[in-house]
């Protein structure tokens, strides 16, 4: 895939994967960062056994409705073909 299919591809996705989430904006490679740092810092120093999610909420949940609604828009806006009901 050339550099602007992924380019024009990502742009796209910003939008539907922004509101798949309670946080509504796209994850950024920064959010990631952020949590690593935290996790190396000694404010994190008690922290252990446990696995810290930076999904914007994601896995926290929505309704399964809302959620289908949402993958169908994702797929309407990436020129996938629907799904079977």
């Amino acid at each position: 895939m050339g550099e602007e299919l992924v380019l024009e591809r990502t742009a796209a996705l910003n939008e539907p994967f922004a509101m798949m989430q309670p946080i509504r904006r796209p994850g950024q490679p920064r959010d990631i960062a952020q949590a690593a740092l935290w996790l190396a810092s000694e404010a994190s120093s008690f922290v252990n056994g446990h696995a810290l999610v930076v999904d914007g909420g994601l896995t926290a949940g929505r309704g399964w409705s809302e959620t289908m609604a949402m993958f169908d828009h994702l797929r309407e806006r990436l020129g996938a073909p629907p799904r079977i009901a």
